[in-house]
């Protein structure tokens, strides 16, 4: 069965959470901007508010966000293709094969390409090209010690080819000959990736892409300096056990 993702109560529910979670995350980040008088409170409650401010709440924020456009664009492709849209998709067993359609007959080919694959294929190549940049930084930096850090080197230009691989992966979809979109139901062609789930994607692995850049920089830099000064790694070290 083809189940309806969303409905418009979903929306509503999804764009209601999302604004007072922002809210919420907006009033705690400016409180913690005040000069608050951190000795009137408990060093437990203070931390928790810390934690649950600076992490949880843009966490649950993006993510109300994100089910919110992603509902969003999910109904105006059932609208696309002549859906009438559910006001609870209960009504209709959540299957789409249910839900009534608008016109008298069933067109769902639709000869535009994606603009949704475009977009989501020209970010992945800007992020390839920003990846680019970095791995040959990062040659220029630690050119003097390549026999000690290279193997970073080639991990950066391995991730660069990844990016520029998920591009030409975007990019495909965007042809309404191979893939269709998730609404249409009777095609037998392949389901392309929607644009907020892309999106999505590109932004949890652009995450993982900024910390091994940052975690290479700094091994690579660590190297170094046991190479310039030695003395020093070996006190820093110690300090470290002692600890």
């Amino acid at each position: 069965m083809n189940k309806i993702k969303y409905d418009i109560r979903d929306k509503k529910i999804y764009l209601i959470l999302a604004v007072v979670t922002t809210i919420i995350f907006a009033v705690c980040f400016l409180m913690l901007q005040m000069d608050l008088e951190v000795e009137n409170l408990s060093a437990a409650f203070y931390a928790s508010f810390m934690i649950v401010s600076t992490i949880f709440l843009p966490i649950i924020s993006f993510a109300m966000w994100v089910m919110f456009f992603d509902s969003l664009t999910y109904l105006k492709r059932l609208d696309k293709y002549g859906f009438v849209l559910p006001n609870n998709k209960k009504d209709y067993d959540a299957s789409l094969e249910k839900l009534p359609i608008k016109e008298d007959d069933y067109s769902m080919q639709d000869k535009e390409e994606s603009n949704g694959s475009k977009a989501l294929a020209y970010i992945s190549w800007f992020i390839s090209l920003g990846m680019a940049g970095y791995t040959i930084w990062y040659f220029i930096r630690f050119s003097h010690m390549l026999e000690n850090v290279g193997f970073f080197g080639l991990v950066s230009i391995f991730i660069t080819l990844c990016w520029l691989v998920f591009g030409f992966y975007f990019f495909k979809q965007r042809k309404t000959d191979k893939y269709r979109d998730d609404v249409d139901y009777k095609s037998t062609l392949k389901v392309r990736k929607h644009f907020v789930e892309g999106f999505v994607t590109i932004v949890v692995l652009l995450g993982i892409t900024i910390v091994g850049a940052v975690n290479m920089y700094t091994m690579s830099r660590y190297v170094e300096r046991s190479k310039e000064n030695p003395e020093e790694i070996v006190e820093i070290e110690n300090a470290m056990l002692e600890v």
